[in-house]
This record gives C-alpha cells, structure tokens and sequence, in this order.
C-alpha cells in the first residue's frame, strides 16, 4: 500500500519572499550555483613548486659565458708568452691556476640556477654536488694561487736579515705545493661531507595561498634546496676556514703593500684582487643564507657576487701584462731570441737557463765597457809617464850643458868707477827704498838667480 505524499504547503508570502526566507536560513539554491557538478565537501590544495625566473638565469648566464671566454684567452696568453722575462718574474704556472680556478667558479653559476622545471627530481643530487665541488676547487685554486703569492713576499721581505738569506731563494716548487696543501685540504673536507653526511633535496613550504575568484582552492608554494642533516654544521665550517684564509690575505695584502720585488712582480695586483674577493664574499655568505627561501633574490646575489670577483680578478692579474707586452714589443723580441735559440720547452730549469743567459750577456757587456774603460786610463797614465820622463831627461841636459855661474866678488868702488874722460853717472831721481836695498842681502852667492843661471827648463817648470 503506498504511503500518500504529505499535501504541500503554499508560500502566502509569494516567491520572493521564500527566496529571501532560504538565504536567511544559510539555505543555498542549486539553480544558483556555479560549474557543472555538485559543490566540493573539502577545500582542494593545489600544491605548486616556485622556480627562477628565467630572464634572470640567461642574464645571468651571458655574464658568466663571457667570464669564462675572458680567463681562456687570458689563460691562451699568460701560456703563450710564459718565456718572456716579465712574465716569467710573475710566476706564470700560479697565474694559469687562478685562471683556472676563476672559471671553475664561473661555471658553477649554471648548476647554481637550474633546478626543478630543467632537470627530474631525482636528478637534482647531481646538480647539488656540481655546484658545491665547482665553487670549492674553484675557490681553492684561484685564491689559493694569489695567497701563496702574498704568503711567500710576507715571509721573505718582512723578515730579519738572518731569515731572509736564508728564504730568499725559495724554489717554485714549494710555492705549487702550498697551493696543493689547500686544494688537498678542501678536497678532503668536502670527500668527508658527502660520505658522512651527503646532500639530498628537501622541499620547504609556504603559507598557502587564495587565489582570487574561486572559494573552494587554496595554493602550496614549495621551493626545493639542496641540503643535508646537519648542513649548519658543514657550512660553518666550510666558512670558517674559508674567512680565516680571506682575513689573512687581507692582512698579508696591507703588510706587503710598500715592497717591490722582481721574484713576483704583480704582488700589489694580487693584494687588489684579494681585497675585492674577501669584501665580496664576507657580504654574499650571510645574505645568501638570510635570502635562501627567496630564489631568486639569492641566485642573483650569489651569481653576481661571483661574476664581479672573477671579472676583477681576471682583470687586474692579466690586462696590465697584455698592455705592456703590446706597447713595449717585449713579447716580439724575447720571441725572436726564442726562435733564434730553438728553446721552447716550459720546464723551469729550461726558464732558468734561459734567465742566466740573458743576464750573464748583460754582464759581459758590462763587463767589456769597464775594460775598456781601464784601457783608455791606462794609455792615458803611460802617456803622461813618457811626458814626464821626457821632461826630466832634457831637464838633465840642459844642466849638463848650461855655461859656469859667474861668481861676483866684492871688487874696489875705485873700479866701478867711469875711465877718463867719460863723465860721471847721474844720480837716480827715484831713490830705492831702504827696504829693497836691504832685501839684497837674502841673495846669497850660492843661490841667486840672475839672467845668466835661469834655465830653460825651469823657466818651463814656472809656467806650467
């Protein structure tokens, strides 16, 4: 038997006011709502990964393209002309490692940009270890290089004088292996960090977000990064080590500023280098890990923090060696003593060689104008000898030839007077005075000299 429907109720009110009646209720009309199926029981989370901004990446990337170009031409260079004198006095192979080292660092500004939206997620790891290896040799090498550098002037110039002796033919050698010590010294450290504690991707997320216009969505930003368990840990004391070394070549730098060297004659260069690198990377380490939820506010301070201190670098080390070699012509003519001699090898004991030969040439023309000089003095004293020899043989002749002095007695005033018949002197109107009558006596008769007894040859004497 079938139940009967209960009768309906009329609305006296009317439709409008039923349809005011249900909104007050909360009651929603289906004719009213939108889209074409029910209305959701839950609100729907749309989770939603933030990339870098792409414009800022291929920027970014064009700056440090052209970086890298910049350190293999410079690299092409410094091997090129590595047997001219003036840049084998700036020690060649520590400026080819910060060349080198200088793009490592470029490069590391690619892997520092991509992330999700280039590459899968379970390749991301890779990424993470290129940038970290890329920027730690990279740093290794080129601030290494420039700290032996700054290291080996400090300890040779500042010294006392019993050290100095003693270190101031230190071998190249142990300048490479100062620049091993530290290359050997980050290898290790970051071999231990990827073996005890590696680096994987973690996913940090945002406060979720309303779109505008639809009720029932709300985003989950996420952000994905490269980290480990206790990266913390790992990253202060990477740092730490890494700003000892920037404070002690800051301190080398301004201690070694006022000395002038030819055993490494672009010290003051690398002082201006290292000043740049050590203010840039105490700046971007803090602010990097400040910004790191900020992707790209960070990839663009890290980017180009590392693009202006390798450009600087690269610039203050090189050009100043291209500007001279050019304007003087120094490479055309130690190339044409290179061709002449058939020595182009590399080997330091070849440079060595080379270097003593060209100073033992400079010697010896020195050498040969000194002799010269000290047979021109020579002829010059033989000659006046055989002057003087001349002078004193006629000297000896002429005495031996000179007429007997005439001995003057004191004779009777009767005989100095006039014979007969001539008239008698005049007095002289000018009398001698007293004084030179009496001067007469001084001239005795052993040593007076009349016009008889003057020689020839002492008249010479007198007037020479």
């Amino acid at each position: 038997m079938r139940t009967p429907f209960p009768p309906r109720r009329r609305n006296i009110f009317g439709a409008g006011a039923a349809g005011a009646s249900n909104e007050q209720c909360g009651i929603i009309d289906p004719d009213k709502l939108s889209g074409s199926g029910p209305p959701a029981d839950q609100t729907v989370v749309i989770e939603e990964f933030r990339y870098l901004s792409q414009k800022l990446f291929v920027s970014v990337s064009v700056f440090a393209g052209l970086g890298i170009l910049l350190g293999i031409v410079c690299l092409t260079f410094n091997i090129y002309n590595s047997n001219v004198r003036y840049i084998q006095n700036s020690q060649p192979y520590l400026n080819n490692m910060t060349a080198v080292g200088c793009m490592m660092s470029l490069a590391a500004v690619f892997p520092l940009g991509i992330d999700g939206l280039h590459v899968h997620r379970k390749q991301f790891p890779i990424i993470c270890q290129f940038r970290l290896w890329l920027l730690g040799l990279g740093f290794s090498l080129a601030y290494g290089s420039m700290f032996t550098k700054i290291w080996w002037v400090h300890t040779v110039f500042t010294k006392k004088d019993e050290k100095k002796d003693k270190k101031k033919h230190l071998e190249p050698w142990k300048l490479y292996a100062t620049v091993g010590v530290l290359l050997g010294i980050d290898i290790l450290s970051l071999m231990i960090w990827q073996i005890v504690d590696p680096l994987h991707i973690t996913v940090e997320k945002f406060t979720r977000e309303a779109p505008k216009g639809d009720l029932d969505v709300l985003i989950q930003p996420l952000l994905e990064h490269c980290n480990s368990e206790k990266m913390n840990t790992w990253l202060g004391v990477v740092y730490g080590y890494k700003g000892l070394l920037l404070l002690l070549g800051i301190f080398l730098a301004y201690e070694t500023k006022s000395i002038s060297t030819e055993k490494i004659n672009d010290h003051r260069a690398v002082g201006m280098a290292i000043y740049n690198v050590a203010v840039l990377c105490m700046i971007t380490a803090p602010v990097t890990m400040i910004l790191s939820s900020q992707q790209d506010a960070s990839f663009a301070f890290a980017s180009l923090a590392i693009v202006f201190s390798v450009y600087i670098t690269l610039v203050v080390l090189f050009v100043p060696k291209m500007r001279r070699l050019i304007t003087r012509g120094e490479w055309q003519s130690d190339a044409q003593e290179t061709m002449k001699t058939g020595s182009s090898t590399n080997n330091n004991d070849e440079e060595k060689s080379r270097q003593l030969e060209r100073e033992n040439k400079e010697l010896q023309k020195i050498i040969q104008e000194k002799e010269e000089r000290v047979s021109e003095l020579r002829n010059q004293l033989s000659e006046r000898q055989a002057l003087r020899s001349r002078r004193r043989a006629s000297t000896i002749t002429n005495q031996n030839h000179s007429p007997p002095p005439f001995s003057i007695t004191q004779s009777d005033p009767r005989s100095l007077a006039p014979p007969p018949g001539y008239p008698a002197p005049a007095s002289d109107p000018h009398p001698v005075p007293q004084s030179f009558a009496n001067s007469s006596s001084l001239y005795q008769s052993d040593s007076k000299i009349s016009r008889n007894k003057c020689h020839t040859s002492r008249l010479q004497l007198l007037y020479k």
